[in-house]
């Protein structure tokens, strides 16, 4: 069986060379105008196998046989799109491809529309899916995936092609926002609004792979929230305050930890003789929805703050109501007060007590971090979490169990231990507040 075949073009020498299954390769160029010299450069191809200037290699005359056969099968073969992608998604395994693929049906949409649909709540199958299957999707997690689409998704990809989103763009995007100094855990946040879509679309067939597969996280340079002194806590709570709502609300968030949706969503029913029952938190895209994590608790309430909550409802416009929102609002008996309001008076409250809140990160939730850290010292730390309901993966093992009567009473008297001298200035609340309608 021949081996090659030489023929000329323009003068130079080329060469159709024979693989041992009969597959005749594409004519080569010896580069040469002599005969003899061309067939020794034949003869070292047949030996060594066939250069490549672009891959810098050389292949053996067998592999670039199956490669020239694997062509002409792809461009003679009946393939549906199941089967295009395919072969697509193994090229992209072998990272010999950087470009997505899409099914016709998607192949001229935006990576921004596909993104925007992604997280409508009315509209995104993945998500009406997960919420089908009992997962917890709220209106205001998927409206704030929305706003970081549009403020840091939208600049960078606009009207970019679903099927040009690459790794390497990914990683030139994430990059450029650590540039315009974001927190590394800011810019995870804004990643993974695009990584649950990538993958999804993956595994739903849309794309050949996922292109966010193992893209590195910025760690380690999350900014975390201030914490009053306890020097300035006394203060804080000595000064009156001009609404008793956004008082109540921060000294309940200092004594229990309570974030405050969970203020907010309390009810005349949630409240116990010596205990908060929190089961619901407040958002105003969502309402009345599950505590974070899911998980209904028991807190322990004091008695200075078991009055001021029974003085909020008596004093409620909507006192007469059935189960009436403890932190009211002045219009609708069917919604708490707004969350500004607590943010609004600590401010206020911090001027007052001449606390410098100049370039710290103080705000509302610094009470259930204060809380936390001051009780952390006191009792174990898992004990701690039962109450505030923090819950990571190496916790939840730990704290999966019910709170028990005993760990209520232990944290009771820490907490009016450790709140004592505030506590004390508390007293009567006429003194420690000037009555301001909102």
């Amino acid at each position: 069986m021949r081996k090659f075949y030489l023929h000329k073009r323009n003068g130079i020498y080329y060469a159709e060379i024979i693989s041992n299954s009969g597959v005749k390769l594409t004519a080569k160029s010896t580069g040469t105008r002599d005969r003899d010299e061309a067939v020794m450069i034949i003869s070292g191809w047949l030996t060594n196998g066939l250069p490549s200037a672009k891959e810098k290699s050389q292949k053996t005359i067998e592999s670039k046989a199956d490669v020239l056969s694997i062509l002409n099968i792809i461009k003679k073969a009946e393939l549906n799109k199941d089967e295009a992608m395919a072969i697509v998604t193994t090229l992209r395994k072998r990272e010999l491809i950087d470009f997505s693929v899409i099914r016709s049906a998607v192949r001229n949409e935006t990576l921004i529309s596909f993104l925007l649909q992604f997280w409508d709540i009315n509209k995104s199958p993945y998500l009406k899916d997960k919420i089908a299957h009992g997962h917890k999707i709220t209106a205001n997690y998927c409206r704030e995936a929305i706003n970081k689409i549009k403020s840091h998704w939208l600049p960078n990809f606009f009207n970019t092609p679903l099927n040009e989103v690459s790794r390497s763009s990914l990683r030139e995007f994430s990059n450029s926002l650590k540039a315009k100094g974001l927190a590394g855990n800011t810019i995870k946040n804004i990643m993974i609004v695009g990584k649950t879509a990538f993958k999804w679309a993956y595994v739903e067939g849309m794309i050949p792979s996922d292109p966010s597969c193992s893209l590195m996280n910025f760690t380690g340079d999350q900014v975390s929230r201030d914490i009053l002194t306890e020097k300035e806590t006394e203060k804080l709570f000595k000064v009156k305050w001009e609404d008793k709502r956004a008082y109540t609300a921060s000294l309940l968030s200092l004594t229990t930890g309570l974030r405050s949706g969970e203020i907010r969503a309390l009810r005349k029913k949630d409240i116990g003789n010596s205990t908060l029952n929190i089961s619901n938190s407040w958002n105003n895209h969502d309402g009345l929805k599950s505590p974070k994590n899911g998980e209904r608790r028991v807190v322990p309430l004091l008695p200075q703050l078991c009055v001021l909550l029974g003085e909020l409802l008596s004093e409620s416009p909507h006192a007469k109501n059935d189960n009436p929102f403890i932190f009211y609002s002045y219009d609708n008996p069917n919604i708490p007060c707004c969350s500004n309001i607590f943010l609004r008076y600590f401010r206020i409250a911090c001027k007052k007590a001449n606390i410098n809140i100049d370039n710290r990160k103080l705000d509302f939730h610094s009470f259930r971090h204060l809380f936390s850290t001051r009780m952390a010292e006191r009792i174990e730390e898992h004990k701690v979490a039962k109450i505030t309901g923090h819950r990571s993966e190496a916790a939840a093992r730990i704290y999966q169990n019910h709170v028990t009567a005993r760990i209520l009473s232990e944290m009771h008297n820490a907490v009016a231990q450790e709140f004592a001298s505030i506590l004390n200035h508390h007293n009567s609340y006429e003194k420690n507040y000037e009555k301001t309608v909102v």
